[in-house]
């Protein structure tokens, strides 16, 4: 089973862009999805999505349009340009984080894209596949449906939007852009480190670049790039019996990614001394193998 797995599209559809760069990179993501039309089994878009998704019902709409139209199977899950996580985070950005005072299959994305993007388990190829939109203060209760999902012991891969664990050991990734869930966090942790070996892997983007750290012994964080801007990448997970293979690709063509990457002057850790390659990653935070 092959999955084209993707984060951080920052669809613009009807409206004007957010992120200029995204101009460029939408064609090639039309272009990327008819080139791998009959050679994937699944897309994951793993959240971030469009850019005012909890203000303009009209973004969501359009990039579900795309999707359908690309005739591949697909799953998509919230960020927090789609849903806004938390009422501090929508102050700071009316007009693209705007808080939506309701249940969350309520929200502008619930929506448009119903139940299964909320969340939704699968079968992946023999594991177990979870995909799962939170908010900061989680009325609804989905880490309590995480937990019970895992309860059957199968090896899983869990598809969340945000990061659980610090993705870099210095820079601005070490500390930033863990508050959005700030609150769900802890039972988050709770139930991963619990389920050590079992969840296979967590993946998730947010931050925009590529990483790769363990969450307790077997199980690892795996932070993918954002594919509209910045490292302007997508993975494919090409999953069989006891192994799933990871390789990570660019698009093509996309001139100057590294001009607009964040907080370029606090890029920098031990394992990643360039800008380059703490946005990028290394090696085996790009290809690898998770076995199962």
């Amino acid at each position: 089973m092959r999955l084209l797995y993707v984060n951080d599209v920052h669809y613009y559809g009807p409206s004007e862009p957010w992120y200029p760069k995204t101009v460029a990179t939408m064609p090639k993501f039309r272009q990327l999805l008819g080139e791998l039309r009959g050679e994937i089994d699944l897309l994951v878009v793993g959240g971030d999505c469009v850019n005012r998704g909890s203000a303009r019902i009209e973004e969501l709409r359009a990039f579900r349009d795309e999707l359908d139209q690309a005739g591949a199977p697909y799953q998509v899950i919230a960020g927090n340009h789609d849903i806004a996580p938390s009422p501090r985070l929508a102050a700071r950005y009316p007009g693209v984080e705007d808080m939506e005072p309701c249940h969350l299959l309520e929200t502008r994305f619930g929506q448009v894209f119903g139940g299964e993007g909320i969340r939704s388990a699968r079968d992946l190829g023999g594991i177990k596949g979870l995909f799962f939109s939170i908010r900061n203060d989680d009325a609804e209760g989905q880490v309590a449906w995480l937990e019970d999902a895992l309860r059957d012991g199968r090896p899983a891969l869990v598809f969340c939007h945000y990061p659980l664990v610090p993705s870099r050991s210095d820079g601005f990734c070490h500390t930033w852009e863990y508050g959005r869930i700030e609150a769900a966090l802890p039972e988050l942790r709770r139930v991963i480190g619990a389920r050590d070996g079992q969840v296979r892997a967590w993946f998730c983007g947010h931050q925009h670049i590529n990483s790769r750290v363990s969450v307790g012994r077997e199980t690892e964080q795996v932070v993918t790039g954002a594919l509209g801007l910045s490292t302007c990448c997508y993975r494919l997970l090409d999953i069989e019996p006891g192994k799933i293979s990871v390789t990570t690709h660019r698009l093509p063509e996309v001139p100057g990614w590294l001009d607009d990457v964040m907080n370029p002057e606090r890029s920098k850790d031990a394992e990643h001394p360039t800008l380059e390659s703490y946005h990028w990653g290394n090696d085996q935070e790009r290809d690898f193998q998770i076995l199962w």
